[in-house]
C-alpha cells in the first residue's frame, strides 16, 4: 500500500533545474546547444573587436610583422625575412585582405567568428570527455568568457586562429569515419603552419590513431603523416627557394630557443643599415647586455646549434625550463602581452586565479585519467605535450599557453566533477 508521504512525493512537481538538466543531456539538443554557445561567444567577441578593442588600432611589434608578411604574400615580394615567421597566419591575413573593403574590419569579423567556434568546439570536445552535456556547456561558457581568448581576437596575432584549428582537429579526431578524420588531418596541418611548435604532437597522434586499431587505424595514421608532411614540404620548398639553401618550415623557433638559455637581454642584427632587434620579456627583466649577432634571425639552424652549445657549456641552464613553465602558467613576472591599456589591472590579476581554478585541478586529475587509459585523455595528452615543450624550451609565455586553455578548462571541470561524485558517494554510504 502506498503511504501518504510516498503519494505526496510522487505528486510533487519536478524542479525546473532538474528538467533543464535532463533536456541538456538529450543527444538531439546538442547541435542547438553548440549553436547557442557559438552565437553567445560571437556576440561577445564582435562587441569587443568593434567597440572595445579594434585590431586596427593596435598594430605594432609582432602584429606589424604579421601585417607586412601578409602584404608581401599578396604582392609576391617574399624575401628571406619572410622565412623567419610561420607562414600560416600571414597567409590567413592575406586571404582576408584579398576580400577588399576595410581590411581590419574584416579581420575583426573573422577572428570573432573563429573565437566563437573555439567555444563551440570546446562544447563538442567536452561532450566526449566529460560525464554530462551540462558540464560540457559549462566549459564552453567559461571559454566564451575567458579574458585572454577574447582579448587576442582583437589583436593581429595568431592565438585565435591557432586555437581554432587545434581544437577543430582534436574534435574531428574524436569522431568516427573517414570524412571526419580527413578533416582533422587538414585542420591539424593548418595549425602546424600557423605554429610549428605543434609538431611534437604529430608522432603521438599517429600512434594514438594506429595503436591497437588494426589496419584501418594505421591507414588513418599514414594519412595524417602524408597530409601534414605535404603541407610542411610545400612551405619548406618555398622557404628554401627564398634562402637559396635547404631549410624547413618558417619558424622563429631557433632564435627563441637560443634566447631561452642565454644570459642576454636580447639580440641585434644590422643589415643594410637597418637594425633588427628581439628582446623577450623574461630576458628584459633579468639581463642588461644586448648581444650583436652576425647571422640573420632567419638562420634558424644556426641559432638552434648555438642554443645547444650553451646547454653543453653549462647543463645547469636546462633547469631554467622550470622557470619558463612557471612563467607560461601565469605565475611569473609576465603579463598577457601586449596587455590591455584600459584594463591593465584586470588583465594582470587574471593569470594566477585562472591557474589555480582552471589549470591546476586538471593537472592534478590528469594522471588518474591516463591510468584509466581513456582514449580521449590520451589524445588530449598528445596535444598538451606541445604546450609543455613550447613553454619549457622556447621562452615560456602565458600568451603561448592561451590556445590550449580550453583543454585545461575541460580537464579541471572533469576534476571538480569527479570530486563532487566522490563526496556524494561518501555521503550515500
Amino acid at each position: 500500500m502506498e503511504t501518504f508521504a510516498e503519494g505526496a512525493a510522487a505528486s510533487r512537481p519536478e524542479p525546473v533545474w532538474r528538467r533543464l538538466a535532463r533536456e541538456l543531456e538529450r543527444p538531439e539538443r546538442r547541435p542547438w546547444i553548440a549553436l547557442g554557445v557559438f552565437l553567445f561567444a560571437a556576440a561577445v567577441r564582435l562587441w569587443f573587436n568593434f567597440v572595445v578593442h579594434p585590431p586596427g588600432k593596435f598594430v605594432f611589434s609582432d602584429m606589424s610583422v604579421y601585417d607586412l608578411r601578409a602584404r608581401n604574400l599578396l604582392a609576391g615580394t617574399l624575401g628571406p625575412w619572410d622565412s623567419f615567421t610561420p607562414r600560416g597566419y600571414p597567409a590567413l591575413l592575406a586571404l582576408i585582405y584579398a576580400l577588399g573593403g576595410d581590411e581590419m574590419r574584416n579581420v575583426a569579423v573573422v577572428q570573432a567568428l573563429l573565437g566563437a567556434c573555439v567555444s563551440a568546439l570546446t562544447y563538442g570536445i567536452g561532450v566526449r570527455m566529460l560525464s554530462s552535456s551540462a558540464l560540457a556547456l559549462a566549459a564552453a561558457l567559461l571559454a566564451s568568457a575567458h579574458l585572454p581568448l577574447v582579448l587576442y581576437g582583437g589583436l593581429l596575432l595568431s592565438e585565435i586562429p591557432f586555437a581554432f584549428f587545434l581544437l577543430l582537429s582534436l574534435y574531428l579526431f574524436l569522431r568516427r569515419g573517414w570524412p571526419a578524420w580527413l578533416g582533422g588531418c587538414l585542420a591539424f596541418s593548418a595549425a602546424i603552419l600557423i605554429r610549428p611548435n605543434l609538431l611534437p604532437t604529430l608522432p603521438l597522434v599517429t600512434l594514438w590513431a594506429g595503436w591497437g586499431k588494426g589496419a584501418r587505424g594505421w591507414m588513418q595514421a599514414l594519412t595524417l603523416l602524408l597530409l601534414t608532411g605535404a603541407s610542411a614540404a610545400v612551405v619548406s620548398w618555398q622557404n628554401s627557394r627564398l634562402l637559396g639553401e635547404p631549410t624547413f618550415l618558417a619558424t622563429n623557433g631557433g632564435l627563441n630557443f637560443y634566447l631561452a638559455f642565454r644570459e642576454v637581454r636580447g639580440v641585434e642584427y644590422v643589415e643594410d643599415g637597418a637594425l633588427h632587434r628581439i628582446v623577450p620579456i623574461p630576458n628584459l627583466v633579468r639581463y642588461r647586455e644586448m648581444e650583436r649577432v652576425k647571422e640573420p634571425f632567419w638562420r634558424q639552424g644556426h641559432y638552434y646549434a648555438r642554443g645547444l652549445a650553451s646547454l653543453r657549456e653549462d647543463p645547469r641552464r636546462l633547469l631554467r625550463s622550470l622557470d619558463h613553465l612557471k612563467e607560461g602558467m601565469g605565475l611569473g613576472v609576465q603579463d598577457f602581452w601586449p596587455g590591455w591599456r584600459e584594463k591593465a589591472e584586470l588583465l594582470r590579476g587574471y593569470g594566477r586565479p585562472f591557474f589555480y581554478a582552471g589549470i591546476l585541478p586538471g593537472l592534478l586529475y590528469f594522471p588518474w585519467l591516463l591510468r584509466r587509459r581513456r582514449s580521449e585523455a590520451l589524445l588530449v595528452s598528445a596535444f598538451l605535450v606541445s604546450a609543455s615543450l613550447t613553454l619549457g624550451f622556447f621562452l615560456g609565455d602565458p600568451r603561448m599557453r592561451v590556445p590550449f586553455d580550453p583543454l585545461f578548462l575541460l580537464l579541471s571541470l572533469a576534476a571538480f566533477d569527479a570530486l563532487a561524485r566522490r563526496l556524494r558517494l561518501r555521503q550515500t554510504r
